[in-house]
This record gives structure tokens, sequence and C-alpha cells, in this order.
């Protein structure tokens, strides 16, 4: 390698270093920004818009049915 490539590709190894660690940097922040939009969103819900008119339809109980136990005699 001549003598003059050395420094050159010094200078593009140490942008590329510095380039790494800022957008580790970058992805870190968009990684913390994302959990705590997701903290908040578990924290308080999102209330659901109905249209007007419309009701609130609630799942019943599941009801059991009871079998009677037959003994053989």
């Amino acid at each position: 390698m001549p003598f003059f490539f050395i420094p050159t590709a010094l200078g593009v190894c140490f942008f590329l270093i510095w380039a790494f660690i800022g957008g580790m940097i970058f992805r870190d922040s968009q990684i913390a920004v994302q959990r705590e939009v997701d903290s908040d969103r578990a924290i308080l819900p999102v209330s659901v818009h109905r249209a007007p008119g419309m009701s609130v339809v609630r799942p019943k109980a599941k009801q059991t049915r009871r079998k009677t136990a037959q003994f053989a005699s």
C-alpha cells in the first residue's frame, strides 16, 4: 500500500467508527422513547370512541352445567 493511502484509510476508519457510535446513540434514544410510549400506553388506556346510540355489550358470565353423579350399585 502506498504511504499516502495510509492516512486516508485511517481517516475513513475514524469517520466510520464515529458514525457507528452516533448511530448506536441514536438507536438507543429511539428505543428509550418507544419504551416510554409503551409504558404510558399501559398506564393510561386509550378510551374507545363509540357512535351515539351504541350501547356497551358486556360478555355474560359463563354458566356451568352441574352433572348429577351416577353411582353404580
